[in-house]
């Protein structure tokens, strides 16, 4: 891709260090305000990493090849059974998926039409190649530095990303300055969505114990007999028991509503419902399918007052800027 291939996009993309606009420049794009240049990579990318950036988030590969082709192709049923009726619940043209993988969810609402974007770290680039995406519609990019300007977006979500955001290399183990970066992330969600636009948010809840999502460590994870023990059960039933407080990678209600709403002054914050979110593929595979049944009549059933509580195993929730 050469960068006058981006000039269909100028109402969008601004430097992410000064929110100026970009024109086009021998290696990529070039920031009118700041004099930040932004280059195409080898696989015809934008790789938004300011010129004097050491953040080593740009530099953390987080998907091997295998993962990379499953997402590739899975999470249809949540899009088109879930996410895409959650979306146009409200009218809505502007999409960005902060954290979009292979970017299925960006592919589908492109072929309905509407204006949608996505972005990730640089290790994506390559799928994104092999798989032919469009490099006008996905950008290489830290969600706590967007190259957009602001208020672009009518709908911005974040599906089980933002548990990662703040992580030593992309997984679990936290940062010691992970809550700084998280607000960072927040504030720029918020900044690229339109007054009044949406941000959906999901990952497990912190304050729920069991995530049968993740796995309890890492490389960077200190050793510890709790850690054994975790490891070890899950090994066998394939579930992690967690710590519920305290520093760890996954987030809570309460800490989300604080980022969002009490800090970032989004005015509405909803929890939403669970049914059929969840396709339970992992109950099918693994010794959990005797619970099957049970577990899918509690997500169902959970009550509208008790979604955004410690009761709730996941958290997923709208806010309202």
């Amino acid at each position: 891709m050469k960068p006058e291939d981006l000039s269909s996009l100028g109402g969008l993309l601004a430097c992410p260090s000064c929110h100026a606009g970009l024109g086009p420049a021998d290696a990529g794009l070039k920031c009118t305000g700041c004099g930040s240049t932004f280059h195409v990579d080898a696989h015809g990318f934008v790789e938004f990493r300011a010129d004097d950036s050491g953040d080593e988030v740009y530099d953390q590969d987080t998907t091997p090849e295998e993962y990379a082709e499953t997402q590739l192709h899975s999470g249809q049923r949540l899009f088109d059974e879930y996410i895409f009726p959650l979306l146009g619940e409200e009218r809505f043209t502007t999409v960005l998926d902060a954290g979009c993988g292979m970017g299925m969810g960006v592919s589908k609402l492109l072929d309905e039409g509407y204006e949608a974007f996505g972005i990730d770290l640089p290790n994506m680039a390559r799928f994104w190649a092999r798989a032919g995406k469009n490099p006008v519609r996905f950008f290489c990019a830290d969600a706590a530095r967007l190259p957009f300007r602001e208020g672009f977006f009518d709908v911005v979500y974040c599906m089980g990303a933002f548990e990662h955001i703040g992580t030593r290399t992309g997984f679990f183990t936290l940062l010691d300055n992970y809550k700084e970066i998280r607000r960072a992330c927040v504030n720029e969600l918020l900044r690229v969505t339109r007054p009044g636009g949406r941000i959906i948010v999901a990952c497990p809840n912190k304050r729920f114990p069991v995530d049968i999502q993740h796995p309890p460590a890492d490389a960077e994870s200190p050793p510890s007999i709790g850690l054994k023990i975790r490891t070890a059960v899950y090994d066998k039933t394939g579930v992690n028991f967690h710590p519920v407080w305290g520093k760890y990678h996954l987030a809570s209600y309460p800490e989300v509503k604080q980022l969002f709403c009490e800090d970032g002054g989004a005015r509405g914050f909803r929890p939403l419902p669970l049914s059929d979110y969840f396709g339970f593929s992992i109950f099918e595979r693994t010794s959990l399918r005797p619970f099957l049944h049970l577990v899918r009549f509690y997500l169902n059933n959970l009550p509208p007052f008790l979604r955004g509580s410690f009761v709730n195993p996941y958290m997923l929730v709208e806010i309202r800027k």
